[in-house]
């Protein structure tokens, strides 16, 4: 593929702008400069078909017609030579021209009051994303309010009643483009490439309410929260069965429903009734994955405790080599973001071992908002990672990713906000049905173990510590492996005390003392456990206080 030729500024083409006459300046325009501004056009239009494929197309690029400036009765040279571009419904602009009173080249976005509360509703949905870009624009034109000195610019802009035409951008002396014609046309080029994704944004949210004639269509925006092709909800409960996992049909069908129609599940409940397990379990269901085997749409996330902010969910910036080092969570954005077709799942194991509203912030964000995007705090629009992949920022989060997130209630963990509960279905899995469970366990259980199992669930659960499938199965494979070396009731006794008691804890109360009580005459035959029972009474008399250690 040839390169473009080198565009050369040189001071005719400036000049033409101080040509005499009407006619003359026009003509002197169009032969001298108006070659120049379709040139940089087309490399903008090289640059911009690559950085944004998905919008680009839409946009036109249009120069100016006017040949004079009606003063009354007297026509006068134009003063200034410039080219648009923009898209439908228009309103908002990129412009790059050419003035000849002020001797200086000009790149920036331009409206009028018809595209202000446009602009208004994206400085409001992504104030943090867009106040880089904002800062950055050294020359700001419109009509100032009283009060222009003590806030940022656009702010102003907005609040100013009066203020009606806006122009912002970069203004650079004739002279600049003279000295080094190919760096500074590079500049121009980056300038509106920045500009872009603003002016986009724009044109979006005029969509949402420009009318359209009649012969005429327009794609819908999708809303975030969509359903999914899957199997029937009888065919997902079959899959999981056959693996041996035990969940109500009630919790399957809610769960079911609810990442049918809201992205954000979060599954409470006790542990070991397999909060996690479902969520992998039900996605190998929906993409009929062999047990075993890996599933490319799900990810599992094992939050931690020094979680902070959305870059330990996501990944960073890397000031020093100017890549962005990228999570598995955000691979896994960018793989749903490339295959909309498929359903993807996120499950984040212990939610809220950190606050869930600090590195999940954006995603919350995103959630809410028409545009869905997720600043990632790259500087630029396009980054290189690590891996030699793009990132684009900010993200527009996919559509089709599901977010699911297991809950523990305990000392260890934060109580979770209104404004985390008020976005997501919440589902407990609270029930445990140990009967059902062994009829789908595959593996021998000592019957004696099993019985005392059976009397133990409800004197625990009475004490807020009921135990879950986890804990049984260790049970069952502890007791397998004693066999021939200790015998079966002191192995027993040892995963009573192991395994059950830690977890016994509480204030001197009637509930309280009578477990601890029934619980004692339940170890008679058990007499680790029940000297461990034992001595928590004699604390709960001595200090109104027993724990197990």
């Amino acid at each position: 593929m040839s390169q473009p030729e080198p565009i050369q500024w040189n001071g005719a083409a400036l000049q033409a702008l101080h040509v005499e006459g009407v006619n003359e300046r026009w003509n002197a325009v169009q032969e001298q400069l108006h070659p120049i501004l379709v040139a940089l056009s087309e490399q903008l239009d090289i640059a911009a078909t690559r950085q944004f494929p998905n919008t680009w197309g839409l946009y036109e690029v249009s120069a100016k017609t006017v040949r004079a400036v009606n003063r009354g009765r007297q026509r006068d040279p134009i003063d200034d030579y410039h080219v648009v571009i923009d898209r439908p419904p228009r309103g908002c602009h990129i412009y790059l021209g050419v003035s000849g009173s002020e001797e200086r080249i000009l790149v920036g976005i331009q409206l009028w009051n018809k595209r202000k509360r446009e602009l208004a509703a994206v400085w409001d949905r992504g104030r943090v994303l867009w106040e880089p870009l904002i800062r950055s624009l050294p020359d700001v034109r419109y009509t100032r309010g009283d009060h222009a000195e003590q806030q940022l610019w656009l702010d102003d802009y907005l609040a100013n009643r009066s203020s009606n035409y806006l122009w912002a951008g970069w203004s650079y002396p004739w002279q600049q483009a003279l000295d080094d014609s190919q760096q500074f046309n590079q500049q121009l080029i980056n300038h509106m490439l920045a500009l872009l994704p603003l002016n986009e944004a724009i044109m979006e949210i005029a969509e949402e309410e420009w009318e359209l004639p009649p012969s005429h269509i327009r794609e819908a925006r999708p809303r975030y929260a969509t359903g999914f092709n899957s199997p029937s909800i009888e065919e997902i409960s079959a899959s999981i069965r056959q693996r041996g996992f035990i969940y109500p049909d009630a919790v399957l069908r809610s769960y079911h429903i609810a990442l049918q129609t809201k992205p954000l599940v979060i599954l409470p409940g006790i542990s070991g009734t397999g909060k996690t397990r479902l969520t992998r379990v039900y996605a190998d269901a929906v993409h009929q994955i062999a047990p075993h085997s890996d599933n490319p749409y799900y990810l599992a996330v094992a939050v931690q405790p020094d979680w902070h902010n959305a870059r330990d969910l996501l990944g960073y910036f890397n000031a020093l080599t100017q890549t962005f080092q990228p999570t598995p969570t955000l691979r896994l954005l960018l793989r749903a973001s490339a295959d909309p077709a498929n359903p993807y799942f996120l499950c984040l194991d212990e939610l809220n071992l950190a606050r869930p509203e600090y590195y999940l912030a954006p995603i919350l964000s995103a959630l809410e908002t028409a545009e869905h995007l997720i600043d990632l705090g790259i500087p630029q629009e396009v980054a290189q990672t690590v891996d030699g992949e793009s990132v684009r920022n900010p993200l527009r989060l996919p559509l089709n990713v599901h977010i699911i997130g297991t809950v523990n209630v305990d000392e260890s963990t934060f109580t979770l906000s209104d404004k985390l509960l008020d976005r997501a279905n919440v589902i407990e899995l609270t029930e445990v049905d140990l009967a059902a469970w062994r009829a789908s366990y595959r593996r021998p259980f000592n019957p004696t173990a099993w019985q005392l199992l059976l009397e133990l669930q409800p004197i625990l659960a009475s004490l807020g510590h009921p135990f879950g499938y986890r804990t049984v199965e260790e049970i069952g494979r502890y007791l397998e492996g004693a066999e021939g070396i200790m015998p079966l009731n002191t192995a027993l006794d040892l995963q009573i005390k192991q395994k059950l008691l830690p977890k016994l804890r509480g204030d001197d109360s009637p509930r309280f003392r009578n477990g601890l009580r029934s619980l004692a005459q339940l170890f008679a035959e058990y007499p680790q456990s029940q000297a461990k029972i034992q001595a928590m009474l004699e604390r709960l008399d001595r200090e109104g206080f027993a724990d197990f250690y």
